[in-house]
């Protein structure tokens, strides 16, 4: 999974591949169209036009291509790298750590709370009513990891434990991940 960080150079490289691309394109046809084009505010023909218009054809498809094959967020792309995505540390909600005899006491203040006995994690209660889930089948994700990474797993899974050396700092829900791409639900 990526970092924000590698997100961005993805898509800095990205947009200057596209424009490289883009400008060939642009250029081949004002070769072939006779060294004629003029697309300026002093004269218009429609040579310069037909070049212009090839220049944003051939860009925005260039952006599209690089997008799917990459795995790149609009916004980020669109930015030009400058708005990245947060990582899935400053995303996640804190979550109540708990002895196992007092985890019901604490789960109805809580909706989630992990479950510890003798200081070590052994599942999360809260996401499967009335049943701990397991530490072990818990889907876990580094704290560095862009957000936007963890769309294929939480397609899967109700939840994603972030970790940051081996000990949990939080949760990511599919309703908070939804909520935090579209605005409150």
């Amino acid at each position: 999974m990526r970092r924000p960080n590698q997100l961005r150079i993805a898509a800095l490289l990205s947009v200057g591949v596209s424009l490289i691309f883009a400008l060939l394109i642009t250029f081949i046809v004002f070769f072939l169209l006779g060294r004629e084009g003029r697309l300026g505010f002093a004269s218009f023909n429609a040579r310069g036009l037909l070049e212009g218009l090839t220049f944003v054809i051939s860009y925005s498809f260039a952006l599209l291509y690089s997008r799917n094959a990459l795995h790149l967020p609009s916004p980020l792309l669109l930015s030009f790298g400058l708005i990245a995505p947060p990582s899935a540390a400053r995303a996640a909600a804190e979550v109540p750590v708990v002895d196992a005899a007092a985890s019901l006491h604490t789960l109805m203040d809580n909706r989630i709370v992990i479950v510890e006995e003798k200081g070590v994690p052994i599942g999360i209660t809260g996401v499967r009513r009335e049943r701990i889930s397991s530490w072990d089948e818990l889907a876990k994700v580094d704290a560095a990891v862009a957000v936007t990474e963890l769309r294929s797993l939480l397609a899967r899974e109700p939840l994603v434990v972030v970790m940051r050396d081996n000990a949990a700092i939080g949760i990511i829900t599919q309703e908070m991940y939804l909520a935090g791409l579209w605005g409150s639900i």
